[in-house]
């Protein structure tokens, strides 16, 4: 029970649902700002038959921290509490008054973040219950969040709405982008994100609370406060607009299903180094590895095999703080790096498919995908080994095994819809999903008496991983929807076999969309000993031509021909799986027009 006088104050959903009214999203603004001594609302993950995990953060350790649930709160469900291990701050974060030109943090400083998880069961499939959370402080102060509502696992037949999303990180239009479609959708089930949520994973800030509106969690709550200042012309006149976005108060009600994107991922620890180069100093496994074993006695005269493993992560690259962040299934080999699991009518498999991103330039100064920089030939401890896979899919390995068992399963080939969560775009037409999706053949350069003047790397079309491994797979399984993000940019395509290929991640900011005819990748090399048909300067990178949008192309191309994708710096696009429909329906909304109505341009059936 509640103690006396304590009393959430109710959130529009759970207010709704009291008082006997159906149950849809609350309406824009009406969202209050939440208790500063709560990091975040509770948000929901990983639902069961009958129950639900509520995760929230707090600055402070405190105590008796709780979930309170049903008509009268009367069920309480005690937390388990755990210290972030790597949340940190430094001289790039923008958290309370730090800004550009006033530093608080002037250096790497571990940031107290503390995690509170409950599980909730006895919930009844099919119904929403009203929920709140609280927590006591280090001084003995009742910390009590607003009243939202959960619901257990759906059963199969249950109608869905899903967003579809992704590449939030800290982009302009993202709090706008999720107070549309929570606009448009009305009672969101669930978020599938496709990766890429923070911009560096240990910036505690870039979760929470950056002081430019732009965190995580603010976005997907409704508590951002992010100002989008636009211009824009009217019956020919000139208009400026200056529009605050609060983002949609989505996850305190619908469970999120995020996979690891490039951005999740934190290269070698250094205790000095500003966070954004430890996020951008990955090394391959196998290089930590071979420094490891050929310095063992050095690094761990014990033998310690605990030793040696932390040794090996922390000199290569790791998922620490996405892991401590989400509860997701872990039991396969890759613990929650991958996973399986049944949702209504949907089985939903979260694949680990990304690399590291390194600069398209072949400048001697760069550190890129396709070389080392000069200045670093002669050390490698400096290398950036290309644009190397973090994770192997390849035939043979524990990811692949996994999910060839996945793909067996009774629950995925019995589910209505099978969709799959890639980061990276297996196909597309951004910048980033060239080169292939391959290990990068590694090539050293040497002068006639043998000593290395470059090291470049080449990645083979014939060599892709995902095209000759895993595709065949999904396809052979009957995949409805692979769902992909990473480049920032909104089309879709179908392979030989049905699959229906989707990123949806122009959701705050684009790098461009290549299509022949329009724009080309200015990043591809040509000549130097490259075969430049493994870099297309335009299209997809195996030939799959990209859908038409079925109802109307938002954007065209110079000759005022319609696109077949939207990547814009001020349209904003978002998805929507409806399982009761059997369609995936997309919507764009102008972000310099204030009044602007989100509009659907494409729909198509699974």
């Amino acid at each position: 029970m509640i103690p006396a006088p304590t009393k959430p104050i109710l959130g529009a959903a759970a207010g709704m649902l009291m008082a006997g009214i159906a149950l849809t999203a609350p309406a824009l603004g009406q969202a209050l700002t939440p208790d500063p001594r709560l990091l975040t609302d509770p948000f929901l993950q990983l639902p069961t038959e009958d129950g639900v995990h509520v995760v929230w953060f707090t600055p402070f350790e405190g105590s008796d921290h709780a979930a309170y649930v049903g008509a009268d709160f009367s069920s309480e469900f005690a937390a388990k509490t755990m210290p972030m291990s790597r949340m940190a701050e430094d001289q790039n974060s923008r958290v309370g008054e730090q800004t550009e030109n006033g530093q608080v943090y002037k250096a790497v400083t571990p940031r107290a973040v503390w995690r509170h998880e409950a599980y909730v069961t006895g919930l009844a499939g099919g119904e929403r219950t009203p929920y709140y959370v609280k927590s006591t402080d280090d001084e003995g102060a009742e910390v009590l969040s607003r009243a939202f509502s959960l619901a257990p696992l759906p059963a199969k037949g249950q109608a869905l709405k899903i967003l579809l999303t992704s590449d939030h990180q800290l982009k302009p239009m993202t709090a706008a982008n999720m107070r549309m479609a929570e606009r448009v959708a009305g009672e969101i089930d669930a978020v599938f994100f496709a990766g890429d949520l923070a911009n560096v994973a240990d910036r505690a800030s870039e979760w929470f609370d950056d002081n430019r509106g732009l965190a995580i969690f603010p976005g997907l709550q409704g508590h951002a406060a992010s100002t989008l200042d636009r211009e824009f012309e009217k019956d020919g006149i000139a208009y400026r607009t200056s529009v605050t976005y609060k983002g949609g108060e989505i996850i305190q009600n619908a469970p999120l299903f995020p996979v690891i994107g490039n951005h999740e991922v934190m290269g070698r620890l250094a205790q000095t180094t500003p966070l954004s180069t430890m996020f951008n100093d990955p090394r391959p496994r196998a290089v930590a590895e071979a420094l490891y074993e050929a310095n063992a006695d050095l690094f761990n005269p014990s033998g310690d095999p605990e030793i040696r493993r932390q040794w090996i992560a922390d000199n290569s690259f790791n998922t620490v703080s996405y892991e401590e962040i989400f509860t997701l299934p872990d039991d396969g080999p890759g613990g929650e790096t991958y996973y399986g699991l049944s949702f209504g009518d949907v089985y939903l498999i979260g694949l680990y498919g990304t690399r590291i991103w390194r600069s398209p330039s072949l400048s001697e100064t760069t550190r890129g995908k396709y070389r080392e920089a000069a200045a670093d030939i002669d050390t490698p401890d400096n290398w950036g080994w290309g644009e190397f896979i973090f994770e192997d899919m390849s035939e043979g390995s524990e990811q692949y095994k996994w999910l060839k068992a996945q793909l067996d399963s009774e629950a995925f080939k019995s589910a209505k819809y099978k969709v799959v969560l890639m980061h990276h775009p297996a196909h597309g037409l951004g910048d980033n999903s060239v080169p292939a999706y391959a290990n990068p053949v590694q090539i050293l350069d040497r002068d006639e008496n043998g000593r290395l003047i470059g090291v470049r790397y080449d990645y083979p079309v014939e060599n892709d991983i995902f095209v000759n491994d895993v595709e065949p797979l999904l396809s052979a399984a009957g995949v409805d929807l692979l769902d992909t993000g990473h480049s920032h940019l909104w089309y879709r395509m179908v392979n030989d076999a049905g699959m229906n290929i989707i990123e949806t991640s122009n959701v705050g900011n684009t790098y461009g969309c290549y299509v022949p005819g329009h724009t080309t990748r200015s990043g591809a090399p040509k000549g130097g000993g490259y075969d430049e048909g493994n870099y297309p300067a335009a299209g997809d990178i195996f030939g799959y031509e990209p859908a038409k949008p079925s109802i109307f192309s938002p954007m065209t191309n110079e000759n005022g021909e319609p696109l077949s994708c939207v990547a814009s710096n001020t349209l904003s696009v978002f998805s929507i799986l409806d399982t009761s429909a059997g369609t995936v329906s997309s919507y764009v909304f102008d972000t310099s027009d204030p009044a602007a109505e989100a509009v659907k341009f494409d729909e198509f059936a699974l």
